[in-house]
């Protein structure tokens, strides 16, 4: 087995087909097909199923094409990691996001603080949204934006507060409870209400939404998979929202976020390995996101 036969294989996978995946490597599509069932052979397994346009996966080989995918992924950062570090001073660190209201407003005046300071750190920014906590612990990344229960149970892994976490909601502006400086448990009740769905990588709010169920019922309660849903129904007037504050999107105009009577939730901050070993990049990250927020969160309280 090798990474030549790895990537013929994901490659076709991507594409289902031997042919594309052959025209994007620039090998022939016979050296795509021996590749593959060799890999095969070697595996003794039977990994794609061939038909005359497209190819699928057997069970098999759904669970390989995910290893494989984290091992040639994996070889591919640490190679582009140790160019970096050959051809150039910078020093290449890899940022997990969620795409988060809050990173887009913090992340750019975390960029332009590290120019400003003549900082020699290379940032990758990589979506994680779905898997937060794996693509850290599979090194797909260095440091991770992520709330602390999400890695609380992971002993190898390390947390460093940056927001405290608060439950709000979101409002039309023109609503009743915009109007309001705290929101009360009983002013939900009857309300039509969006919550994010438990099985949300960002939804660090079980305990309030559990109470809030056994509270109020279900006949007015409506899950949805991410924030981004959330806005568009509270936007069009469906109802209101319930998150975390660290995901609001305090720059809207259309939108009032409202905090809940209700004690502090998990923050929000940045985790990493313990094996992280390089102390000096992470405090000059931490200071400087810290810096970020602070002017962040002075405008928004202009």
């Amino acid at each position: 087995m090798n990474f030549t036969q790895l990537r013929c294989f994901i490659k076709a996978v991507d594409n289902s087909s031997f042919t594309i995946a052959a025209e994007r490597m620039n090998f022939s599509q016979s050296a795509v097909s021996k590749n593959i069932k060799d890999l095969e052979n070697t595996i003794g397994v039977t990994l794609i199923n061939r038909g005359h346009h497209r190819i699928s996966l057997t069970d098999a080989g759904k669970y390989f094409y995910r290893v494989a995918r984290n091992v040639v992924d994996d070889m591919d950062y640490t190679v582009a990691y140790l160019q970096s570090k050959r051809n150039d001073p910078e020093t290449l660190l890899r940022i997990g996001v969620c795409d988060t209201p809050l990173e887009q407003s913090v992340l750019p005046l975390f960029l332009r603080k590290l120019r400003e300071a003549g900082s020699n750190l290379n940032i990758q920014f990589v979506f994680v949204l779905n898997n937060s906590i794996g693509e850290l612990l599979n090194h797909h990344v260095d440091l991770c934006a992520i709330a602390r229960d999400d890695v609380n149970v992971v002993d190898d892994v390390q947390f460093e507060h940056l927001i405290q976490g608060q439950v709000v909601v979101a409002c039309p502006p023109d609503s009743p409870l915009a109007q309001k400086k705290v929101i009360s448990l009983s002013d939900l009740i009857k309300q039509d209400l969006f919550l994010l769905d438990p099985n949300s990588s960002l939804n660090v709010q079980v305990n309030f939404q559990n109470e809030l169920i056994n509270h109020m019922g279900m006949d007015h309660i409506k899950f949805v998979q991410d924030f981004l849903a959330m806005n568009i129904y509270v936007r069009g007037g469906w109802g209101y929202g319930i998150l975390p504050n660290f995901i609001a999107d305090y720059q809207a105009t259309d939108i009032s976020y409202v905090p809940i009577d209700y004690h502090d939730i998990s923050p929000y901050g940045i985790a990493y390995m313990k094996s992280f070993t390089n102390e000096s990049v992470l405090k000059e990250v931490i200071t400087t996101l810290n810096k970020a927020i602070t002017e962040y969160l002075k405008q928004k309280n202009k």
